[in-house]
């Protein structure tokens, strides 16, 4: 073997090794403390002495890298027969993939989502969060026809494939589409290990061992020149969550005004305790009079919940028109003044009902 032959060896095992120490959630991880360090030179407040204060703008890359190592540690639970890699880099950028998987029932690219207590629905084009609509399906599927390409020219034969979306700490996961017709399957993470391993054999030994030597060979993917820093990378990212911790996101201003604009919602237990005083001072109206009006009233107060409760059921329901595309943000924009108007509603009711019977109870 010559000599550059022999340094050509060396490249590529020093590659294999490259590729094989990324940690789990280390692009996301490196991203985070390169957003960190440039809050931090803008602002040096952020990082004193005694404390370590996590930037705004990088609480979303902080949470992401602590889902994907989570889900790695799932992942490492898989036995011997499986072959993982974590933050696979994909083509000459910065895209990569959280988590690739090989095993007995093919290849799995696994896109990773953290959605503490949300609520999750997917349908045949959209997944959504909280109802808001999402590209987490259009971003898996892309991955793993992205993973099938690359591995299907290295190998000379059909590779399968499955675009994976592991959601971590949802409240709930409600998957309306076919069973048989789901390109890409959205897991609790919490159950993914077992997932795939009850997946049906789809490779022979001879496909899976082919597939895993191209899988781990860097010139499938990207040769990421700063992967073999992966150690140093994550070392600094474990200081910062020892700094850090698992600190509540902030808090934005658009938030700050839902908040503002809820909480006059407890205003009708005011009027409950101040209604009998300003009643009894004035002259009751005949019974059947006001009973006619109470009638009419809960009739009214009905109309306006059922509204209300028509216009979230359409918000949840699949789109399939531009317009229709919109309802979900209109809703979620006007979600707090709909509340409101609710809680106002029905507390109007209480009260009159209330002062009616006060009124029987006197006569």
């Amino acid at each position: 073997m010559s000599l550059s032959q022999e340094e050509g060896a060396r490249t590529d095992f020093a590659g294999i090794q490259a590729l094989s120490s990324r940690a789990a959630g280390y692009a996301v991880a490196e991203k985070c403390l390169q957003v960190q360090a440039d809050a931090e030179a803008l602002d040096p407040s952020l990082r004193t002495t005694d404390r370590l204060t996590l930037a705004d703008e990088a609480w979303s890359w902080y949470t992401g890298a602590l889902a994907e190592i989570e889900v790695g540690a799932l992942l490492a639970s898989l036995g011997p027969d499986w072959f993982v890699r974590h933050a696979v880099p994909i083509g000459a950028g910065t895209k990569d993939v959280d988590h690739l998987v090989v095993g007995p029932g093919g290849v799995f690219a696994i896109n990773t989502k953290h959605h503490a207590g949300a609520s999750v629905w997917v349908g045949d084009v959209v997944l959504r969060i909280n109802y808001a609509n999402t590209n987490h399906l259009r971003q898996a599927l892309a991955d793993g026809q992205d993973v099938k390409r690359r591995l299907t020219g290295r190998v000379e034969f059909p590779v399968p494939v499955r675009s994976v979306v592991a959601i971590l700490h949802a409240r709930s996961i409600t998957d309306k589409r076919e069973s048989t017709d789901r390109p890409v399957a959205v897991i609790d993470a919490k159950r993914l290990a077992s997932w795939l391993v009850d997946q049906p054999q789809r490779l022979s030994a001879n496909q899976l061992e082919l597939i895993k030597l191209a899988a781990e060979e860097p010139a499938t993917w990207h040769r990421d020149p700063r992967a073999a820093d992966t150690l140093r990378v994550m070392q600094r990212f474990e200081r910062l969550v020892d700094q850090v911790g698992t600190p509540a996101p902030p808090v934005s201003e658009q938030a700050r005004t839902r908040a503002a604009a809820a909480r006059p919602a407890s205003r009708p237990t005011t009027r409950v305790r101040s209604a009998p005083r300003r009643r009894t001072a004035a002259r009751p109206r005949p019974t059947g009079r006001t009973a006619v009006d109470l009638i009419r009233l809960w009739m009214s107060i009905a109309v306006v919940v059922v509204v209300i409760f028509v216009i979230r059921d359409l918000a949840n329901q699949p789109c399939t028109t531009p317009l229709g595309c919109l309802i979900p943000s209109i809703y979620l924009g006007f979600k707090p003044l709909l509340q409101l108007l609710l809680v106002a509603t029905v507390g109007v009711g209480i009260i009159r009902t209330l002062g009616w019977m006060l009124r029987l109870a006197r006569r």
